[in-house]
């Protein structure tokens, strides 16, 4: 049944035009009569449209929020969130938080229902289609990816970028093997550090990075649990030495890695350990640090050394570290050049002496340092 304006609309144009006209007309006038209904009609039904939200947003809440216990009591450690869930929690909580309709109804005017009534129902429809996006009925959750490795903390790298390019050289080369030899606090650690950071940043190398500190004495069953651990495997704590190097050596081949140890001080065999030997075919890589070149030779590695600081890198490390008022001290310049020269270079002795030199502003004090220090 057509509506009152309906059937007047139509018997105006019966009367008064001719077929062409009269064609037009109807085209213009069922799209003036659609919009003029759907305004009667948003005002006549106003508080049904209200009312239809309200439980619409309601509902969205208690979805939402049922979604949200969940995810709740989910391991994090080794299970993620869906990004197609993690989006549709976003944007149910951006349409219930901007919400803000009902303040509008509250204190719109009787004529005015009409056209709010109209946005109040296209709110309801977009509310039901988020609900209705919700459901997820293949689970929130997928498994979290293996951890490529953990990141390190880092002090500042003073020189040594040649020496790191080398070493980086030889990881993307086929030297299965490489030895970063030189004496103590010569820097080898802090260099390898910022190289395993590096590879877990680019993570397209390899599948797993794994950093080991090695123990002193040196102890195989330990290493073999450090490295299956960072594998994010078990050992069996009764199986001897030999077993757990075959249980190892099962779990390494499965990924395409690459091992640091460092602080290598004694000579072991990667077969001992349960460590797969490094090939071009498995495209795994081992680099040691080491004190002696003797220990790098016999484990066949690339041998990358690692020089001294050199005499302006050695000052400015330490102006670095104790901070540039130390120049204002009286006689201090000297002082200063000839404690830094004792350092032979070492940036962990320029460090340690720094730090604790740090805010010292009396000349005795820096000449009883300078004494201190071997000859």
């Amino acid at each position: 049944m057509k509506s009152i304006i309906g059937q007047v609309f139509e018997s105006v144009r019966e009367r008064v035009l001719d077929p062409v006209s009269k064609r037009i007309s109807e085209i213009a006038c069922e799209k003036v009569l659609g919009v003029v209904e759907e305004h009667v009609d948003c005002h006549i039904n106003f508080q049904n449209y209200v009312d239809d939200l309200k439980r619409g947003v309601g509902d969205l809440k208690r979805k939402r929020g049922d979604k949200e216990a969940e995810l709740r009591i989910v391991d994090h450690s080794e299970k993620m969130v869906k990004e197609e869930v993690q989006g549709w929690l976003e944007g149910a909580g951006r349409v219930i938080d901007v919400l803000d309709i009902e303040e509008e109804v509250e204190n719109v005017s009787y004529l005015s229902q009409g056209s709010l009534g109209r946005r109040v129902r296209q709110k309801t429809q977009e509310v039901r289609e988020i609900h209705n996006r919700g459901n997820f009925t293949e689970g929130l959750v997928i498994e979290r990816p293996p951890s490529i490795g953990i990141p390190l903390p880092t002090e500042n790298m003073v020189g040594k970028l040649d020496v790191k390019e080398k070493i980086r050289g030889y990881l993307r080369g086929s030297e299965g093997m490489i030895g970063v030899c030189g004496i103590g606090g010569i820097g080898k650690t802090t260099i390898m550090k910022h190289i395993h950071n590096e590879l877990l940043n680019e993570a397209t190398q390899f599948e797993k990075d794994i950093w080991i500190t090695v123990s002193h004495p040196f102890n195989v069953v330990r290493l073999q649990g450090d490295i299956a651990r960072k594998m994010n495997k078990g050992l069996r704590e009764d199986a001897d030495e030999l077993e757990r190097a075959s249980r190892l050596m099962e779990i390494m081949k499965t990924v395409k890695y690459a091992l640091i140890l460092d602080d290598v001080q004694d000579k072991f065999t990667l077969t001992r350990v349960g460590i797969p030997k490094p090939t071009m075919e498995n495209g795994c890589k081992i680099v040691i640090t080491s004190r002696s070149v003797n220990v790098c030779n016999y484990l066949s590695c690339k041998i990358v050394k690692v020089p001294p600081l050199s005499k302006e890198e050695s000052f400015n490390l330490f102006l670095d570290e104790v901070g540039p008022d130390v120049l204002q001290i009286p006689n201090s310049d000297e002082i200063v050049k000839l404690i830094v020269h004792k350092c032979a270079g070492l940036p962990s002795v320029i460090v340690g002496i720094a730090s604790r030199m740090r805010g010292v502003k009396d000349t005795c004090e820096w000449r009883n340092a300078l004494l201190e220090l071997p000859q």
